[in-house]
C-alpha cells in the first residue's frame, strides 16, 4: 500500500497538501474553492481535492499533521509575548481574557478536526514546518534555514541548520520580537491596514493585512523618519523596542490614506527589515560556516528583502519556496510525517508551483457558452494569438493547465500585457485590478535572457526576488520597472512551463523584449481564479479585452485580433 501523509494548516490561508511515497502530489488552498481570500475556513474541500488528485482513500492516509502545535499555544506560560500589534492589557482581567483566548483557539481546532473524523491528527512547531517546506524544496543537501512570520507557538524568528534528512533547531525570538508584526504595524500606521477578502477573519491568531502594499509604496519614501531606534542588536540579537515603535504612532495616516508620512514609513520599515535580514543571515553563517540559505515565513514573500540578501557575499545560493507563508507550511507537515516514516528526504518535485486545479475541455467549452460572449473562437496556437494581442497593447487574460499553489500567479492564471507601455500600469490598476495606481506589476522573462535585463542574474522562477532593471533598459520595460528600478522578476523555462514560454518567446520574436507583464487572474478582493467559471467572471466584470482559456479565446467589442498568428520566426 502506497504511503500517504497529509498535511494541513487550518490557520488562515488555510489549506492541505497530500505526499505519497515520498513525492508531493498535490497542495492547494480552501480560498480557492470558497472564493473568501485568506480564508480560516477548515480546508474541507481542499482535503477532498488532494485526495481525488493522489487516487487515496481517506481512511489510507497513514498520518495527518497540523502546522501548528495547539497544545503548546494553549499553554505558553507568556501569554503577552504575542502581541505587537495592538497595545497590550496587562491587567489581571487582560491576562486572564487572553488565557482564555488562547484556549478557545485550542478547543476550536480540536472540534473542528473531530467534525472532520481527524482528532487523530498531529501537532507540529510551527516553524519547524516553515524550514521543512523550505529545505526539502530547495535540492540543497545542506542549507541555512531562516524562518519568519507573524508569530508561531511562541516564537516569531528561528534559525535552522539543515543537512541531509536532519533540520536542527539553533536560535528563536519571541513573538515581541516579530518581524511580521513589526511590518503589520507599520502597515497599519500607513493607512493600509485592513483584513483582506470578503469576511476578513483570520482568527485569535493575526490578521491579514495589506504588507505588500507597504513594500510597494516603500519605493516612493525617504530617509526622513528614522527606526534606528525601534531595532536595536547586541550579543548577536536583534530586539523590537515597542515603545519606540508606538512612537511613530504620531505619523498614522487615515485608514486608506496613505500620504507623505506613510511613504516614509514604508521607506523605514523595509530598509530596516532588510537590515534584519543581513544580521540574521551573518548570524546563520558564522554558526554553520554553511553560505546557501532558505527563507521561509510569511515574511519570506517580501521580495525586496529577498532580493536584497541574495546579492549579499555572504550567499552563494538562495531558495524560496513558491509559497512561502502558512499555506504552503501544509507541505512542510506532510514531509515531516514522511520523513520520520521512511527515514528518507522526500523527492525534490520538477513542479513545485502547478500543484492545483485544472479542468478539461467539455468544463472549458461549458463556462464559455454560459458566458452568453459572441466573440470566441477554437485556436491551434493560443500562445502566439496570445503574444500577437499583447504586442498590439491589449490587456489579456491567461488561463491554463494546472492552477498555482501560493500567492502568486506564474503563468496559468495570469493576466498579461505588454510591459514596453509605460501607461499600462495605470490601464490594468483602473480597468482590471480596481487598485492603487503606486503598485507594482512584475515581469517573467525568458531565462535564458534574465542576465541582459536584470542584475544580478539570478534565477527567479517563484517571483519571490526583486532585482534590479538594468539602466539601460528601464526606458524599455517602464510597465515592470518600479520607481526605484527594481523588478520582481519570474524568470521562464520551457522545462517549467512550456505554454507560457512559448508565449514570451513569440513577444520576443515581434519586439524584441523578452517578457511579458505578469499580474494574478483575479479582481480586487478575491482569490486567483481556480474554475473556468472564475476567469470568464473577471474576464466579463472587469476590464480584460480578452481571455485566452485552453485552446479557446474570448474577446469584447472593439477588439481586433489576429486568429491565424504563428509565432515562427526569430527573435530580433
Amino acid at each position: 500500500m502506497a504511503a500517504a501523509f497529509l498535511g494541513l494548516n487550518i490557520l488562515h490561508d488555510t489549506s492541505a497538501a497530500i505526499v505519497v511515497d515520498g513525492e508531493l502530489v498535490c497542495a492547494i488552498e480552501e480560498e480557492r474553492f470558497n472564493r473568501d481570500r485568506h480564508t480560516a475556513a477548515f480546508p474541507s474541500s481542499a482535503i477532498e481535492y488532494c485526495l481525488q488528485q493522489a487516487g487515496i482513500r481517506r481512511e489510507d492516509v497513514l498520518g495527518v499533521g497540523l502546522t501548528f502545535d495547539y497544545e503548546q499555544f494553549k499553554n505558553n506560560a507568556n501569554p503577552f509575548d504575542q502581541n505587537v500589534i495592538d497595545r497590550d492589557d496587562l491587567s489581571a482581567d487582560g491576562i486572564e481574557l487572553t488565557k482564555k483566548l488562547n484556549t478557545d483557539t485550542w478547543r476550536e481546532a480540536r472540534l473542528q478536526l473531530e467534525q472532520h473524523g481527524l482528532e487523530n491528527a498531529r501537532y507540529f512547531r510551527h516553524h519547524l514546518t516553515h524550514a521543512a517546506c523550505g529545505y526539502y524544496l530547495s535540492g540543497f543537501s545542506e542549507a541555512n534555514v531562516l524562518v519568519m512570520d507573524g508569530r508561531g507557538e511562541h516564537e516569531s524568528t528561528s534559525l535552522w541548520h539543515a543537512r541531509g534528512t536532519q533540520i536542527d533547531h539553533l536560535e528563536s525570538y519571541p513573538v515581541t520580537d516579530s518581524l511580521g508584526h513589526l511590518y503589520t504595524y507599520v502597515t497599519s500606521l500607513c493607512g493600509l491596514y485592513g483584513k483582506s477578502g470578503r469576511n476578513g477573519n483570520a482568527g485569535h491568531l493575526g490578521s491579514i493585512g495589506n504588507e505588500g502594499k507597504t513594500m510597494g509604496l516603500s519605493g516612493y519614501g525617504s530617509d526622513r523618519i528614522s527606526f534606528k531606534d525601534v531595532v536595536s542588536y547586541d550579543d548577536g540579537r536583534y530586539h523590537i523596542h515597542l515603545d519606540k515603535l508606538r512612537d511613530l504612532d504620531v505619523y498614522k495616516a487615515s485608514l486608506g490614506k496613505p500620504d507623505a508620512n506613510s511613504r516614509d514609513l514604508a521607506h523605514g520599515v523595509q530598509q530596516t527589515l532588510e537590515e534584519v535580514y543581513r544580521f540574521l543571515a551573518t548570524r546563520l553563517e558564522s554558526l554553520t560556516g554553511c553560505r546557501q540559505f532558505v527563507l521561509a515565513g510569511g515574511v519570506a514573500l517580501n521580495c525586496n528583502a529577498n532580493g536584497a540578501l541574495a546579492a549579499s557575499p555572504i550567499v552563494d545560493g538562495i531558495s524560496v519556496p513558491p509559497a512561502a507563508n502558512d499555506a504552503g507550511a501544509a507541505i512542510g507537515a506532510a514531509f515531516l510525517q514522511w520523513v520520520e516514516h521512511s527515514g528518507k528526504a522526500p523527492a525534490v518535485p520538477a513542479d513545485q508551483i502547478y500543484l492545483g486545479s485544472a479542468f478539461d475541455a467539455t468544463a472549458v467549452a461549458e463556462a464559455v457558452t454560459a458566458s452568453g460572449v459572441s466573440r470566441v473562437a477554437k485556436l491551434d496556437d493560443p500562445a502566439a494569438v496570445a503574444a500577437a494581442a499583447i504586442a498590439d497593447g491589449h490587456i489579456v487574460g491567461w488561463y491554463q493547465g494546472n492552477m498555482e499553489f501560493g500567492p502568486r500567479a506564474l503563468g496559468n492564471r495570469s493576466i498579461l500585457a505588454d510591459p514596453r507601455n509605460r501607461d499600462m500600469p495605470d490601464k490594468i490598476n483602473m480597468r482590471v485590478k480596481f487598485r492603487e495606481s503606486w503598485r507594482p506589476f512584475a515581469p517573467s522573462v525568458l531565462a535564458e535572457e534574465n542576465a541582459e535585463w536584470f542584475e544580478p542574474a539570478i534565477e527567479s522562477p517563484y517571483m519571490l526576488l526583486a532585482l534590479s532593471v538594468r539602466e539601460d533598459r528601464r526606458d524599455t520595460v517602464p510597465a515592470i520597472t518600479h520607481v526605484d528600478g527594481s523588478a520582481r522578476v519570474q524568470t521562464v523555462t520551457e522545462e517549467a512551463n512550456p505554454l507560457y514560454y512559448r508565449l514570451i518567446d513569440s513577444f520576443s520574436k515581434l519586439t524584441g523584449v523578452p517578457m511579458v507583464l505578469n499580474t494574478s487572474l483575479n479582481i480586487r478582493g478575491e482569490p486567483i481564479a481556480r474554475t473556468p467559471e472564475d476567469a470568464v467572471r473577471c474576464f466579463t466584470e472587469s476590464g480584460l479585452d480578452v481571455l485566452f482559456i485552453a485552446d479557446m479565446v474570448m474577446w469584447k467589442e472593439g477588439v481586433s485580433l489576429n486568429l491565424n498568428a504563428t509565432g515562427t520566426g526569430s527573435r530580433p
